[in-house]
This record gives structure tokens, C-alpha cells and sequence, in this order.
């Protein structure tokens, strides 16, 4: 047997929707749909006022904004630390024929070293940019794709000046 919407419902209703219930929080509690709750909220006079929901969705995609600002930012600073370690001493370790440990001071890290330290910052210029993409329109989007296209030559001709030629003795 179907179920009618009564006085009582009414009137839950408009107790609900006082108390700042939300459209579906109503339905939930009172085990109707929303549809239902909608209808006969109209007939009663009632709106949902869907600004509150649209400022809290406003604020929280401000934070999420900033959240990835920050992120970005950690991003660029890990890369620029990244492609430090990469153009600087490297101390090499290992053992002697006698066994002892003996430790070696580089000039700069192998061939190796320099390729992996190499993708790891070309890894977060990547990510940075995608996430200056999410916040930028076109013309950001383009002077972001600029501004990372340009570190990225910096660090192609680094690693070049750094010995990326000897990458072969590593199979690389």
C-alpha cells in the first residue's frame, strides 16, 4: 500500500527545513525521496537556498587551490635540489681489495646518478606543470608550458655538460 504524505509529514518537514536540514538530509531522516521532499516543500512555501552550498563549494575550491600552489612550489624547489645534487661533488664508496672501505670524491656522480637525478627533476617540472595547468587559463597554461619547456633545456644541457655521454658504459 502506498504511503500519502500527511499533516505530520508536513510538518516535520517544515521543522527540518527551520532548522537548516539540508533538501536531501530531510529526505534521509524522513525516508522519502527527494523529489517527493522538493514537491511538497514548494507547496509549502519552503525553498533550499542553494547559496550556503555554493559559498562552501566556492571556499573550499579556494583551499584546494592553494593546497596546489604549495604543492607546486615543493615541486620546483625538490627539482632545483634534484638538479643541485646532479652538478655537485659525488662521494663514491666502496671496498678494497683488502677489504677496507674506501671513499672516493667525484667531481660531479656518474653517468647514472646524473640520468637519475635528471629524471626525478624532469619527474616534478612534469607534475608542476600539470598542476599549474588545472588553475591556469590558456594564456597561463602557455606561459607555464614556457616557463617549464625552458628549466627543462637547462637541465638537458646540464646534464650534457655533466657527462651524459658516458650513459653508454651504463646501457643507457
Amino acid at each position: 500500500m502506498a504511503r500519502t504524505f500527511s499533516a505530520e509529514d508536513a510538518e516535520t518537514l517544515r521543522q527540518l527545513h527551520a532548522d537548516g536540514v539540508s533538501r536531501n538530509g530531510i529526505a534521509r531522516q524522513m525516508g522519502w525521496s527527494v523529489g517527493t521532499i522538493t514537491n511538497h516543500a514548494q507547496h509549502l512555501g519552503l525553498s533550499f537556498d542553494r547559496e550556503g552550498v555554493r559559498a562552501a563549494s566556492d571556499a573550499r575550491q579556494v583551499d584546494l587551490k592553494d593546497r596546489r600552489q604549495r604543492i607546486q612550489e615543493q615541486l620546483l624547489d625538490l627539482a632545483e635540489r634534484t638538479i643541485g645534487r646532479a652538478q655537485s661533488a659525488y662521494t663514491l664508496t666502496g671496498f678494497s681489495h683488502t677489504g677496507e672501505i674506501v671513499a672516493e670524491i667525484l667531481r660531479e656522480p656518474p653517468a647514472k646518478e646524473t640520468k637519475d637525478l635528471t629524471l626525478a627533476s624532469s619527474s616534478a617540472l612534469t607534475s608542476a606543470l600539470k598542476l599549474a595547468q588545472v588553475d591556469a587559463g590558456s594564456e597561463g597554461r602557455e606561459n607555464a608550458r614556457g616557463l617549464l619547456q625552458t628549466l627543462g633545456e637547462a637541465m638537458t644541457a646540464a646534464a650534457q655538460d655533466l657527462g651524459v655521454n658516458d650513459a653508454d658504459e651504463y646501457g643507457s
